[in-house]
Protein backbone atom coordinates (compact mmCIF):
# COMPACT_ATOMS: atom_id res chain seq x y z
CA UNK A 1 0.00 0.00 0.00
CA UNK A 2 2.92 2.30 0.73
CA UNK A 3 4.45 1.73 -2.19
CA UNK A 4 1.75 2.54 -4.38
CA UNK A 5 1.06 5.49 -2.66
CA UNK A 6 4.61 6.81 -3.17
CA UNK A 7 4.48 6.08 -6.24
CA UNK A 8 1.43 7.74 -7.30
CA UNK A 9 2.50 10.59 -5.37
CA UNK A 10 6.22 10.52 -7.25
CA UNK A 11 4.01 10.46 -10.32
CA UNK A 12 2.12 13.38 -9.89
CA UNK A 13 4.96 15.40 -8.76
CA UNK A 14 6.84 14.54 -11.81
CA UNK A 15 3.68 15.53 -13.84
CA UNK A 16 3.68 18.89 -12.70
CA UNK A 17 7.05 19.95 -12.55
CA UNK A 18 7.39 18.51 -16.24
CA UNK A 19 4.50 21.34 -17.28
CA UNK A 20 5.80 23.98 -15.15
CA UNK A 21 7.45 26.94 -16.92
CA UNK A 22 9.59 29.88 -15.72
CA UNK A 23 7.53 33.28 -14.27
CA UNK A 24 8.57 34.86 -17.47
CA UNK A 25 7.66 32.21 -20.08
CA UNK A 26 3.89 31.97 -18.19
CA UNK A 27 0.65 33.07 -19.98
CA UNK A 28 -2.26 33.36 -17.90
CA UNK A 29 -5.70 31.72 -19.39
CA UNK A 30 -7.09 35.39 -20.55
CA UNK A 31 -4.23 37.25 -22.21
CA UNK A 32 -2.19 34.49 -23.78
CA UNK A 33 0.02 37.63 -25.80
CA UNK A 34 3.75 37.20 -26.31
CA UNK A 35 5.47 39.73 -25.00
CA UNK A 36 9.55 39.10 -27.13
CA UNK A 37 10.19 41.52 -29.12
CA UNK A 38 13.93 40.77 -29.93
CA UNK A 39 15.18 38.15 -32.65
CA UNK A 40 13.86 36.45 -35.59
CA UNK A 41 10.15 35.29 -36.27
CA UNK A 42 9.45 32.71 -38.86
CA UNK A 43 5.65 32.61 -40.15
CA UNK A 44 3.76 33.02 -43.42
CA UNK A 45 2.89 36.59 -45.04
CA UNK A 46 -0.74 37.42 -47.01
CA UNK A 47 -1.87 41.05 -48.21
CA UNK A 48 -4.82 43.04 -47.48
CA UNK A 49 -6.88 45.61 -48.62
CA UNK A 50 -7.37 48.03 -45.31
CA UNK A 51 -9.92 50.44 -46.45
CA UNK A 52 -11.89 47.11 -47.55
CA UNK A 53 -11.14 44.75 -44.97
CA UNK A 54 -11.19 46.24 -41.44
CA UNK A 55 -11.61 49.85 -41.99
CA UNK A 56 -8.72 52.71 -42.85
CA UNK A 57 -7.82 53.01 -39.58
CA UNK A 58 -5.41 50.55 -38.59
CA UNK A 59 -5.91 49.08 -34.59
CA UNK A 60 -2.86 51.25 -33.81
CA UNK A 61 -4.78 54.18 -35.25
CA UNK A 62 -2.82 55.82 -38.40
CA UNK A 63 -4.88 55.65 -41.49
CA UNK A 64 -3.62 53.14 -43.94
CA UNK A 65 -4.59 52.75 -47.62
CA UNK A 66 -3.41 49.98 -50.04
CA UNK A 67 -0.09 52.48 -50.76
CA UNK A 68 0.58 52.37 -47.01
CA UNK A 69 4.24 51.24 -46.30
CA UNK A 70 2.57 48.93 -42.76
CA UNK A 71 1.53 45.62 -41.98
CA UNK A 72 -0.92 43.72 -39.68
CA UNK A 73 0.51 41.89 -36.91
CA UNK A 74 -0.97 38.43 -35.95
CA UNK A 75 -3.49 38.82 -33.26
CA UNK A 76 -1.41 35.97 -30.85
CA UNK A 77 1.16 38.82 -30.44
CA UNK A 78 -0.19 41.50 -30.91
CA UNK A 79 -2.58 41.22 -27.70
CA UNK A 80 -6.12 42.55 -27.44
CA UNK A 81 -7.45 44.07 -30.85
CA UNK A 82 -9.36 46.48 -28.88
CA UNK A 83 -6.05 47.86 -27.73
CA UNK A 84 -2.84 49.65 -28.85
CA UNK A 85 -0.13 47.16 -28.42
CA UNK A 86 3.38 47.53 -27.63
CA UNK A 87 4.01 46.16 -31.32
CA UNK A 88 2.49 49.24 -32.40
CA UNK A 89 4.53 51.66 -34.72
CA UNK A 90 7.61 48.88 -34.50
CA UNK A 91 9.51 48.94 -37.88
CA UNK A 92 9.81 45.10 -39.36
CA UNK A 93 12.49 43.88 -41.81
CA UNK A 94 10.90 41.26 -43.96
CA UNK A 95 12.22 38.64 -46.07
CA UNK A 96 11.21 35.98 -48.74
CA UNK A 97 13.57 34.25 -50.89
CA UNK A 98 16.18 36.75 -51.94
CA UNK A 99 13.75 39.79 -51.54
CA UNK A 100 13.22 41.89 -48.67
CA UNK A 101 11.28 45.25 -47.57
CA UNK A 102 10.54 47.42 -44.66
CA UNK A 103 7.34 48.23 -43.26
CA UNK A 104 5.66 49.41 -40.24
CA UNK A 105 3.06 47.35 -37.80
CA UNK A 106 -0.07 49.88 -37.13
CA UNK A 107 -2.51 46.84 -37.14
CA UNK A 108 -3.52 43.22 -36.66
CA UNK A 109 -5.01 40.27 -38.30
CA UNK A 110 -7.29 38.27 -36.16
CA UNK A 111 -7.34 35.30 -38.50
CA UNK A 112 -3.04 35.70 -39.03
CA UNK A 113 -1.40 32.36 -37.67
CA UNK A 114 1.23 32.61 -35.31
CA UNK A 115 4.22 35.11 -35.58
CA UNK A 116 2.69 36.00 -39.41
CA UNK A 117 1.91 39.19 -40.97
CA UNK A 118 -0.44 40.72 -43.14
CA UNK A 119 0.70 43.62 -45.79
CA UNK A 120 -0.67 45.71 -47.99
CA UNK A 121 -0.47 45.03 -51.42
CA UNK A 122 3.00 47.34 -52.01
CA UNK A 123 4.96 45.70 -49.59
CA UNK A 124 3.66 42.57 -50.64
CA UNK A 125 4.66 43.07 -54.14
CA UNK A 126 7.68 44.03 -53.08
CA UNK A 127 8.37 40.26 -52.21
CA UNK A 128 5.99 38.26 -54.56
CA UNK A 129 3.56 37.89 -56.91
CA UNK A 130 -0.16 38.55 -55.90
CA UNK A 131 -1.32 35.87 -57.48
CA UNK A 132 1.08 33.53 -55.45
CA UNK A 133 -1.43 34.68 -52.03
CA UNK A 134 0.51 33.44 -49.30
CA UNK A 135 4.56 33.46 -48.84
CA UNK A 136 6.82 31.94 -45.90
CA UNK A 137 8.54 34.77 -44.26
CA UNK A 138 11.40 35.35 -41.78
CA UNK A 139 10.77 38.95 -40.00
CA UNK A 140 12.61 41.56 -37.13
CA UNK A 141 11.75 44.09 -35.48
CA UNK A 142 14.48 46.80 -36.72
CA UNK A 143 16.87 47.63 -33.98
CA UNK A 144 16.40 44.78 -32.01
CA UNK A 145 19.39 42.19 -31.32
CA UNK A 146 19.97 39.83 -34.09
CA UNK A 147 17.75 42.04 -36.91
CA UNK A 148 20.10 42.87 -39.61
CA UNK A 149 19.33 44.13 -43.03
Amino acid sequence: MRFTLACGTLLVMMSALSSAQPIDKRESGVDKVVHTITGLFKGSATFFHPVSEGGPIGSCGPKENDNSPICALNLHQYGDEDSKSHWCGKKVLIKHKNKQTTCTITDCCPGCGPNSLDLTPRVFSQLAEYDIGVIPITWCIIGTKGCSK
